[in-house]
């Protein structure tokens, strides 16, 4: 049996999940899908972008200054650790860091699963589970091993997450550690959950009836002594002027209509037009299709869900919309286009993934024996199947592209063969864009021998 739910909640009774050998089974399942999707050993892809930045703190700063510099306005030294032990191990092999980073994303499918089958029935828990470990969006992650950050930090917001609806119908101090340790791994591995955490203790507010309101303030001050911690630990190594990095008007002015613009597009129309493709380039009918799957959605919770189901639904919004207080803060002015970055769908996909699967159980308990409604659900998963499969080469040429640009310039550079003007200037601006550090001849050097595991020069 399922755990029950507290006493005068009106959550749904929780049917028995999958467990023994099909929960290992479904572990397997999700944990290979993007490894099969995205995992190309024989393919030259390389560091590129945020990469060199990590690897040019490597080599620049001894271990300890590594770990708590920050990397603009983020601060997560958490993943400092993780990355670097990484790269020593895999050094110039970086198909050996798309397949961790392919692991870590099937691991966070499962732990979706594992919530999910807490709402829905297993079925349905896992169809919507396959659908996130097989969206295109994850390229962002598979294909650029430093956005292992992104992974590590939603595995531990869906490890607190789970905990929090143990809490929820079992209060335990031992829980609450566990919540808190997880919430604050989550932060330390990248700041985009930071305003995130706020949807632990709101679970239990908006899904627990009267007992979840009990427990409420014991998990909000576990939230906020998180926050105590990570507040002094950025305070000492990063220091307010990260986090003005990209907004220098940051703690001066205040954010207009296109801050609420971004967070809207960002956190509610975003990933619904990734259900239906794999980058923000997206074409017509993705986003036709995508807005009205969200409109469907919205209209069938509001107009024919249970209290239960709506609170639910709210809760996924909040999910959805609370991280890009501060993301949009730092990151509005640069461009609307920032709303659409891949790399945050893997985060908002949750949200709208469980709008779609709470519209579509809404509307197949009214509409059970009508074959025009399972033949329309047919058509819906096979549109976004098609859409993640037609747009995967696509973004796989892109990333190939700067793969091999990056190698042509590193390989040059690090046996001196000159700078800019040896390699194609294109290749070259594709190595080093404008918004990171071009490398020098010395520092590509000192990274290549970091790679290759050779003692520095004397």
């Amino acid at each position: 049996m399922g755990p029950l739910p507290p006493e005068n909640s009106d959550m749904e009774p929780k049917t028995p999940g999958v467990a023994g050998f099909h929960l290992l089974g479904v572990a397997v399942l999700l944990l290979a899908t993007p490894a099969a999707i995205f995992w190309r050993p024989h393919l030259p892809f390389f560091y590129i972008l945020d990469d060199w930045t990590a690897l040019i703190q490597m080599t620049q700063y001894p271990f300890w200054q590594y770990l708590g510099a920050p990397d603009g306005e983020q601060w997560f030294p958490f993943f400092h650790l993780i990355f670097y032990g990484l790269v020593r191990i895999a050094g110039e092999h970086y198909s050996l860091l798309a397949l961790v980073n392919c692991l870590g994303t099937g691991i966070n499918a499962f732990l979706l699963f594992l919530f999910l089958q807490r709402h829905f029935s297993s079925g349905l828990a896992l169809l919507l589970s396959l659908v996130y470990a097989g969206q295109t969006v994850h390229h962002a992650i598979a294909w650029n091993a430093f956005y292992l950050s992104y992974v590590l930090s939603l595995g531990f917001f869906l490890g607190a997450l789970l905990l929090t609806d143990g809490y929820l119908h079992s209060p335990r101090f031992f829980r609450l550690l566990g919540i808190g340790l997880c919430a604050l791994l989550s932060i330390l591995s990248h700041n985009y959950t930071l305003l995130g955490l706020w949807a632990l203790p709101l679970y239990v507010v908006l899904l627990g009836g009267s007992e979840g309101r009990s427990r409420f303030w014991p998990l909000a001050s576990t939230v906020g002594l998180v926050y105590l911690a990570f507040g002094l630990g950025y305070y000492r190594f990063a220091g307010l002027s990260s986090a003005a990095s990209h907004n220098l008007t940051i703690f001066s002015s205040l954010p207009g209509p296109a801050y609420l613009a971004h967070i809207f597009l960002a956190a509610i129309i975003s990933p619904f037009l990734y259900l239906f493709w794999g980058h923000y380039h997206f074409p017509p009918w993705a986003y036709v299709a995508g807005l009205m799957l969200l409109a469907v959605s919205l209209t069938a919770i509001w107009w024919r869900g249970g209290p239960a189901e709506k609170r639910l639904a709210f809760w996924a919004l909040l999910v959805n919309v609370l991280p890009f207080f501060l993301i949009s803060l730092t990151r509005y002015q640069r461009s609307l286009n920032q709303a659409f970055v891949a790399r945050y769908g893997i985060f908002t996909l949750l949200g709208a993934i469980i709008l779609v699967g709470l519209a579509w159980r809404v509307l197949a308990a009214r509409l059970p024996q009508r074959l025009w409604f399972h033949l329309v659900t047919l058509a819906l998963v096979l549109a976004m199947a098609a859409g993640q499969f037609f747009s995967l080469p696509l973004w796989q040429k892109k990333y190939l592209d700067m793969s091999r640009a990056a190698m042509i310039c590193y390989q040059q550079l690090k046996h001196g063969e000159g700078g800019p003007g040896v390699a194609a200037a294109e290749l070259y601006r594709q190595f080093c864009p404008t918004a990171h550090p071009v490398l020098t001849s010395s520092q590509v050097g000192a990274i290549g021998r970091f790679l290759s595991g050779t003692p520095k020069d004397p």
